[in-house]
């Protein structure tokens, strides 16, 4: 079904935003330790952009091949960004912008998922 890519890749591009809108706060993390440390602290922020550009590529790849076969791949992954998300809660509060890209990501993704057609429709 149409609207099944289109959730998808809503959800790709969502997370791919927010995997950028994170890699943007990279030098002033650095900045929070100093030498080996900051180094150390800058290369582990990254790590979460990663698995989310990682996993909109996926999600990409579902949308693309628009098969109910591939529906788990789409719930598995969307346990990162879910929980990173719920952390985040905890850490920062309700208010913070990601938390609700990195939900919002989640919501298109898993509503896309549920309207994957079946084999050979």
């Amino acid at each position: 079904m149409k609207q099944a890519r289109i959730l998808l890749v809503i959800a790709a591009l969502l997370l791919v935003v927010t995997a950028a809108f994170h890699s943007s706060g990279g030098a002033m993390v650095s900045s929070w330790l100093d030498g080996d440390k900051g180094a150390i602290l800058r290369l582990l922020w990254f790590v979460p952009a990663i698995d989310w550009a990682v996993i909109a590529l996926l999600w990409g790849f579902v949308s693309w091949r628009n098969d109910q076969r591939f529906a788990p791949v789409i719930y598995i992954t969307a346990i990162i960004p879910l929980v990173v998300a719920l952390m985040l809660i905890g850490a920062v509060g309700a208010g913070f912008p990601g938390i609700w890209m990195l939900l919002g990501a989640v919501g298109f993704a898993v509503a896309g998922a549920l309207r994957l057609p079946a084999e050979g429709n």
